[in-house]
Formats: C-alpha cells, structure tokens, sequence
C-alpha cells in the first residue's frame, strides 16, 4: 500500500519521540486502559500503538503476541491519517490490509482505530481494537474509542511530566554535585566523599591523602588567548587527571584553576608524594587546544589524614595551605603540610584584616624619596612610597604588607588612594612654585590588568590640576610583559594621555627587547643589583652600559636605583645614567619634611 507523504510528518515524529515512549516496558496505566475496552467494546484484540517512520510499535495489548508491525500494511498506518475513528467493517473485504498481521496470523475481520492526538495537534498513533467476525460500530462505541484515545493522550502526558521532573532532579542533582565546566566532582561530593573515606580509615587504619594542585601560568593563557581556550585547558586537565589516578581515587574541580585530589586507602606518605609527582609529570605533556599548543605545570600541597586534621575541611584547608607554601617556593613544585604554617597562614589573616581596616580608616602614609639630575645634583622627580604606620610608633614594612594586598585584592582601592593622594600633594606643591618636578607613583599587577586604567588616570590628574607628562607610572618587568599585547594597549592609552610609562626593577624580568621596542617608554629604571657592584668590574659595568644604551636607542632616561656610596655614584655618572635614587641622595620621608628638604628655596 502505498503511503502519502504528510508534509508534517517530521514534526510529528518529533513530537513522539519528545514523550520517550517507544521501546519501553509495559506500564500498568496503559494495561489497564486496554483491559478496560476489551472489556466493555467486547473485542478479543485491543491494542495502544505508536507509529513511528516504518514500524507500528505497540505498547499495551491485550489478544495478541504480536509487539510490532510493519507501518505501510496496518490499519492504524492509515487511522492517524484522520481526526476522527476509523473503521474497517470486513478486514477481507478491502485489499489494502491484506498484510495486516492482525488478519494474517490473528483473524482479525474488524478493526475500529482512535487517532492519539497530541495537545499540539499531531497524531502520534492508535487506540485500536479488532474483532474476529466483521463488525460495524456504533456511533457511541466510536466516541467511546475517542474519549479513551484522549485518556491515552492525557496518561502520556502525565508521564512526561513526571518523567522530566526526574530528569530536572537527577540534572539538579548531578549539577550539586558536580563542576558544570568539567563535569568532575565539586566541593560538595568530595568533601561528603572524604568522610566516607576518613570513616572507612579509622576502622582500617590506613592514611588518607588529600592533594590541592594549582596550575601555574593559567592566567597568562586565560587572559592572552582568551576565555575559551582557558576553559578548554581546564576540561583536559581535568580528563588527564581523571585517567591517571585509580578508581577509587577522586579528582575534583574547586572553580578557577586548582583541583583537589582524594586519595583513600594509601600505605603511607611515599604513596601520596608518587602521586602527586605522577601528576606533574602528567601534566608536563603539551595539550593540543584549539589549535595551540600549551605546556603547563602545578603547584601541590599534600596533607594527611590522621595527622594533618580530623576531618575533611581542615584535612582540606591542611593540603590548600601547603600548596600556597609550594608556590611561594617556586613554579611546578610539591610540599607537604607542616603545623607551622597554619599558624603563619593565621597571621596573615589577622594582618589582613587589619590592611582592610587600615585602608578604610585611611591610616596609610605615603612618604617621598627623591630622584636627582646626576649631572646637576638637581632633584627633579619623586617616587611616592607607601608606609603603614602602627599605634605604637612603629612602621609595618612593606614586603610584610604589600604582597598581602595584592593576594587579597586590596591592592586595587589602596593603589588607587596611592595614585589620587600623590597627585593631589603635587598639585598642591605645584600651587607653591614646585613647578619642575616629576611624580613617579607605583601601579600593581592588578591596576595594570585594568582596561579602564587610563581612564582612571585621566580623571585622578584632572581633580589634581596636575599636568600628565609630570607623571610617571612605574611597572615592573613581568608584569609589564605577562600579557604583552594588553601592555602595548595600556601604555598607548597612557602615552595619548601624555603619562610616561617607567620600567620598573629593569633587568630581572628578562624582558623581550623586541617587545620592548613597540612600548612608548619613558624610563627604564635601573635594578639595585645592578647598581650594588659598581664601580665593580668590566661585567658589572658593561651590563649598566647596556642598559644606558637600550635606553637611549628607546629615547628613554635611565634611572640608577638603591645609590648608596660615593662610588656607586661616580660609577654611574661615568656609564651615562642620567637620574639617580637611593639614601645616599635622600631618604624616604614624609611630605612636610621632603618638601623642606628638597622643594624650598
């Protein structure tokens, strides 16, 4: 029998195929409807079918063995052709359903077929029942049919809509528990997954390891190369971890860049340190992402269980610790958990808090050191430095301090006050007459990640009245070329404003001289381990007249930092360097006393 093609025949299929119906179990609601038409139409053969692209496939039935039929030869291939019964009085009478198997091997004589009628108005399959002797049925037996095929409809509904609550469950369950990026197990399931671990340890006996490891160098491809292949990175780190550890091992994903390994079941310390250098190893191999070939390492802390904490969290906040001591020794590196560093790492939570608070009461100081024409002993710039004074008279040092700012995130609002409060004391002593000095002020690898930094800029000289070739924005060396092509951005920003751009602690970077050309630098400021030599040997100072030539070819001043002793001076002054800094020139000291010294007549 030949079928005409229904120009909606995909959506229909797809509006079946959305109930999930097809080659599932029999269900109890549908066995009963069949049961109950058997019962009442007095037909020896009831069937619920769906018909699919070439198959009948029947889900409840009752008088027959058979489960599916071809489509092309079926009465109920051509009942979903009509919104209303269909009815066949004799089977034999009419050849297209010769090759029906409910006439050839069921002696079926009758049929009578409800459309199933989905709410959209698709006809998805049949309410269908036969009988063994020709049979014309009534009009109240045909609405009969339909009513119950709408109930069909209805129970198909019902069970979809359960179905995908199960599903909206079991996906609200597996996204609870697991890191949405990468699919591996979150905070959550491996902490519950620890307990389990750490009970099962204490009837046994046996260590638990728990390693935090962190990427190194992630953000420099995040930011360079963009977000999406930072994530990609991420995926594929978390696959590799997943292949090369055990079964019973569990990888999980914290957010950024740092994973947490669960180890259950180890010998001893050795098991835990072979893993975590398996891992480095392991992700010592290059990853082919998106067309990029990037190589990374990480960084590991290791604690154990029972000695390192009683529970999870702190067997956690154990190995986290111990992976920020690993970093602070170096790239791609492994440390296990000692006591002592709770107790530094509780120190720095406390000077922490008190950074904040110190922020927000403005309790910071900048002090001044100036930087002097080596030529004519003239001062002609100023470096703001910042200072922490305490209640007791006594000053917090700034490697104390600073680091911790920039880890916090601190370092954003306190470089901003740095940057609006040194301008604002150049504007004043400008009002003064100190009218040709320069102002060199401290930017953080934060500030300078900023797009909106320039602009930043722009707004804080124009509430100082300061004009901007009187500024100079000091970065270091790496960070200035951790993202080079956002470097050549900001420092162009800067240079349209007329804000010279200085390197800072130039010449322990190892700064790429060709980058280097296409940046509009106005300083390059000379490292103090340079200058410590001197006057030193031929080497030391062929490096600081390298350095005075790069500059000059830059069309960049040199400025010698940490100047201490009359020969240091001398030795500079004879290299070409320009500009000079250091206690032999001036201490640091505050605004008051810097502009009695070194701004009045």
């Amino acid at each position: 029998m030949e079928r005409t093609v229904d120009p909606h025949e995909a959506q229909r299929l797809e509006c079946l195929h959305r109930y999930q119906v097809l080659d599932t179990p029999p269900e109890a609601e549908f066995d009963r409807i069949t049961r109950f038409v058997k019962h009442l139409l007095e037909a020896p053969i009831v069937i619920i079918c769906f018909v699919a692209v070439r198959r009948t496939w029947l889900k409840s039935s009752v008088g027959t063995n058979i489960h599916e039929m071809d489509r092309e030869s079926v009465c109920c291939g051509e009942a979903i052709r009509r919104d209303e019964p269909f009815v066949v009085g004799d089977l034999h009478a009419d050849p297209r359903f010769q090759n029906d198997p409910m006439v050839k091997f069921e002696g079926a004589r009758s049929y009578a077929g409800a459309p199933l009628i989905t709410p959209d108005g698709y006809r998805i399959g049949t309410l269908a029942v036969y009988d063994h002797h020709p049979r014309e049925f009534t009009p109240e037996q045909r609405t009969f049919l339909q009513d119950l095929a709408a109930i069909v409809i209805d129970t198909l509904e019902l069970r979809l809509t359960v179905l995908n609550w199960k599903q909206a469950q079991e996906r609200s369950e597996h996204l609870a528990h697991h890191d949405a990026l990468t699919g591996l197990p979150n905070r959550l399931m491996l902490l519950d997954r620890a307990e389990q671990a750490l009970r099962q340890a204490d009837r046994r006996g046996t260590p638990v390891g728990m390693l935090v490891l962190d990427l190194d160098g992630f953000k420099v491809i995040n930011d360079s190369l963009g977000h999406a292949v930072g994530d990609a990175l991420l995926r594929a780190v978390g696959e590799r971890l997943s292949h090369v550890l055990r079964a019973e091992d569990t990888v999980a994903r914290f957010g950024g860049d740092e994973f947490v390994v669960l180890l259950p079941e180890l010998r001893g310390t050795l098991d835990a340190a072979n893993v975590a250098l398996k891992l480095q190893e392991t992700l010592r191999e290059p990853f082919q992402v998106r067309s990029h070939t990037l190589v990374t390492n990480c960084s590991v802390g290791i604690s154990l269980y029972p000695a390192d904490g009683r529970d999870a969290e702190a067997l956690l906040r154990a190995a986290d610790t111990a992976m920020y001591q690993a970093k602070a020794v170096g790239k791609g590196q492994c440390c296990f958990y000692e006591e002592e560093m709770t107790r530094a790492a509780q120190e720095k939570l406390h000077l922490r808090g008190r950074l904040a608070q110190a922020l927000e009461r403005e309790e910071f100081r900048l002090h001044y050191q100036p930087q002097v024409d080596l030529g004519t002993g003239r001062v002609i710039g100023l470096e703001a430095l910042l200072r922490w004074p305490q209640p007791d008279g006594s000053w917090t040092p700034p490697g104390q301090f600073i680091p911790l700012a920039e880890s916090s995130g601190l370092i954003v609002p306190l470089g901003a006050w740095v940057l609006r409060e040194a301008c604002a004391q150049l504007g004043r002593w400008r009002e003064r007459g100190s009218l040709g000095v320069d102002l060199s002020v401290n930017v953080s690898a934060r500030q300078w990640e900023d797009p909106s930094f320039p602009e930043q800029v722009r707004r804080v000289l124009g509430e100082a009245g300061l004009p901007p070739e009187r500024l100079v924005l000091e970065v270091t060396e790496s960070v200035l070329f951790s993202n080079p092509q956002g470097a050549r951005r900001l420092a162009q920003g800067l240079a349209s404003l007329g804000v010279r751009v200085a390197v800072d602690d130039y010449g322990t970077g190892f700064s790429n001289l060709r980058q280097l050309q296409h940046l509009p630098i106005g300083q390059l400021k000379l490292d103090r381990s340079f200058v410590q030599p001197l006057p030193g040997g031929d080497k030391d100072q062929a490096l600081v007249r390298s350095a005075v030539t790069l500059a000059r070819g830059l069309n960049a001043a040199v400025v010698g930092e940490g100047i201490e002793t009359e020969g240091q001076l001398t030795a500079l002054r004879r290299l070409g360097c320009t500009v000079g800094q250091g206690f032999l020139l001036g201490r640091p000291v505050g605004a008051e006393e810097f502009e009695a010294r070194h701004l009045r007549p």
